[in-house]
């Protein structure tokens, strides 16, 4: 099992690297398919007023790459101006918008590392609980430290939110705020923001362990796979084409700390966690249309028909041959 969860966690690095890559590359050439809203405040739009929107969005973008500031001004005037775009810049402006937060947020996270500004959060969080303490609002009202402070008015400006895992505190992506921008923008990635913003809301990882029900894991797992399907030639299927790969190897082997197969006294793999079987029968069952994941899925349960529900060589080389998602 040890070679498996090895192979696991280098795939899952490398999904990440190449979802990284995928956010910071740009907008690309693919085509936008404007939803029936974002068209309908596209007709109430002048060409003149959608270029000057986004003309200076794009100063604010560019001036954010030496000014980091700079970053917060752009967010702040999409928010107030992508009324007064065009569909296509709107989108193109979201997409651009997202790049760049995804590229300042390793640079900014150094910021909440240091142990002062740690223990303020742990401290603030403390006090008033895990469920509501990590809001700003919360911590702003706590926290009196002007340095620590600032950095959290900067974190919201940027629009990222705060998670916690293995007893740090640190900004990500928020995309339940890009939901805001999806009247305005093309339907695919409107779609793109409602799957993101899922896993950003409730992560399917913490602690290198599952925390999500594994119904709910394939489940994500098929939505992804499903949006691939449905939008190929979005500027965003590459990011979720990555993600999926990550979601497979989670359906397939778990996670280090919530492994779908039980250890046995020497570390081997021995019988498939009852729940994952549970959901492996139900995803299939309830499954429809032209699934890679579900019929992979049903291969799995033949294999584990057959071995007692145990894991043996044939699982074990099928799922080494299985080519991933995407």
């Amino acid at each position: 099992m040890k070679t498996l969860f090895e192979t696991s966690a280098k795939i899952k690095k490398g999904a990440l690297l190449g979802l990284a890559i995928a956010l910071g590359a740009g907008v690309g050439t693919a085509a936008f398919t404007p939803s029936a809203s974002a068209a309908t405040v596209a007709s109430t739009v002048t060409a003149e007023q959608s270029l000057s929107v986004y003309n200076q969005f794009q100063k604010y973008l560019k001036n954010s790459a030496k000014t980091p500031a700079s970053l917060i001004q752009a967010r702040n005037y999409l928010l107030n101006n992508i009324k007064r775009a065009d569909s296509w810049r709107a989108t193109v402006m979201v997409l651009q918008l997202e790049n760049a937060q995804k590229a300042r947020l390793d640079a900014f996270s150094e910021k909440l590392f240091p142990e002062k500004v740690q223990k303020a959060i742990d401290a603030a969080v403390r006090k008033n609980g895990l469920q509501t303490g990590l809001t700003y609002t919360s911590l702003l009202n706590t926290i009196t430290d002007p340095g620590v402070r600032a950095i959290l008015t900067e974190s919201y400006g940027y629009g990222y939110k705060l998670e916690t895992s293995e007893g740090m505190y640190y900004p990500v992506m928020h995309y339940e705020g890009f939901k805001y921008f999806k009247s305005y923008i093309g339907k695919d990635i409107a779609a793109y923001i409602d799957l993101m913003a899922t896993d950003s809301n409730r992560p399917a990882l913490s602690d290198a362990a599952i925390i999500i029900t594994w119904d709910e894991l394939i489940n994500r797992a098929l939505a992804l796979e499903s949006y691939v399907k449905e939008s190929p030639k979005s500027n965003r299927t590459a990011a979720a084409k990555d993600k999926l790969k990550l979601m497979g190897m989670f359906v397939f082997y778990g996670s280090n700390n919530t492994p779908a197969y039980d250890y046995g006294t020497s570390g081997e793999p021995t019988t498939i966690d009852p729940k994952l079987r549970q959901a492996y029968e139900k995803a299939v069952q309830n499954g429809t249309g032209d699934s890679k994941i579900l019929k992979t899925i049903k291969s799995v349960l033949g294999l584990l028909d057959a071995s007692g529900n145990r894991w043996n060589g044939d699982i074990k080389k099928f799922l080494l041959e299985f080519k991933q998602f995407g």
